[in-house]
């Protein structure tokens, strides 16, 4: 990996480690979930925007361009972090990650079927088993999660990791028609206009509660878990594997994981560590020697 891939791709996985934990404490201290996943997307658009008007470049509107856009806008803005922000209001944010962790073996599934070439080895097979057991341990033990909606959250988050595989290797067979600046503008602020007409819609009664803290969280997620981050994953993929890609859930629930500890005393269980332990053993061996 070149030194400037790798810096990148460093920072990637800090920015998104540290996401997590401010995401979880922004949501205690009263942000609704749906605007405050819609108000991220819709500002960090809002800029993109400004950056391609002012470079007086046209945003390519071929039908493979559009459905980039709409993959990447409705299935992984919208719904899975839509439902990822809403789910983590019963979760533990540490949780959250580490289900995210999961993201490359659903990537491996995927790519089987959408990506010539690939092989279903025996060690992607057993990377798919580890992970399995540790959603079922972690499903077993969210029964004893305190908190209403536990188990209910953890599978809104699986069933986001999912819904947020497709476009991703959509992409990959793609990615060199559609420039990072402009896949993000039209998906994020996509995303931002819906997310917010949701929030809208069924967060009437919830009203934000704009502390110092939330002000702070909004433009964080915003310039860095959106715009930074999301700017930075796309120009990733002309220059790695997308097992290389799907890699990057691996590092960033570790992170979590230990801000969750000491910020919000975010204790796991011994068997759901393991559960967690399983998931993410399955990310590294799928993309072992890749």
């Amino acid at each position: 990996m070149k030194s400037k891939v790798l810096i990148n791709y460093a920072i990637l996985c800090f920015i998104w480690g540290t996401t997590w934990i401010i995401l979880k404490k922004s949501l205690i201290e009263g942000t609704p979930p749906f605007f405050g996943s819609g108000f991220r997307f819709f500002v960090s658009g809002i800029i993109l925007w400004c950056i391609i008007f002012y470079k007086k470049e046209r945003v390519p509107t071929h039908p493979l361009h559009i459905r980039l856009y709409i993959q990447f806008g409705i299935m992984n803005l919208t719904i899975a972090y839509g439902l990822t922000y809403w789910a983590t209001q019963f979760i533990y944010s540490s949780l959250s990650s580490i289900i995210w962790a999961g993201f490359p073996l659903c990537v491996a599934v995927f790519t089987y079927f959408m990506l010539p070439n690939e092989l279903f080895t025996k060690r992607k097979i057993i990377s798919l088993l580890l992970g399995t057991l540790g959603v079922l341990l972690i499903l077993k033990e969210s029964l004893k999660f305190e908190g209403d909606h536990v188990g209910f959250g953890i599978l809104m988050v699986m069933l986001a990791v999912v819904i947020a595989v497709y476009p991703n290797v959509y992409l990959k067979k793609h990615s060199e028609v559609v420039s990072s600046l402009h896949l993000n503008a039209v998906s994020q602020i996509m995303a931002g206009i819906i997310l917010l007409f949701v929030s809208f819609i069924f967060e009437k009664d919830q009203q934000m509660v704009w502390s110092n803290y939330n002000i702070f969280a909004l433009g964080y997620l915003t310039i860095f878990g959106s715009l930074i981050a999301w700017y930075i994953y796309f120009w990733l993929f002309p220059q790695i594997s997308i097992s290389q890609i799907s890699y990057i859930a691996f590092f960033p629930p570790v992170l979590a994981s230990i801000l969750g500890w000491i910020i919000l005393d975010e204790r796991l269980s011994i068997l759901a560590i393991f559960g967690g332990g399983f998931v993410i053993l399955g990310a590294v061996l799928v993309n072992l020697n890749e």
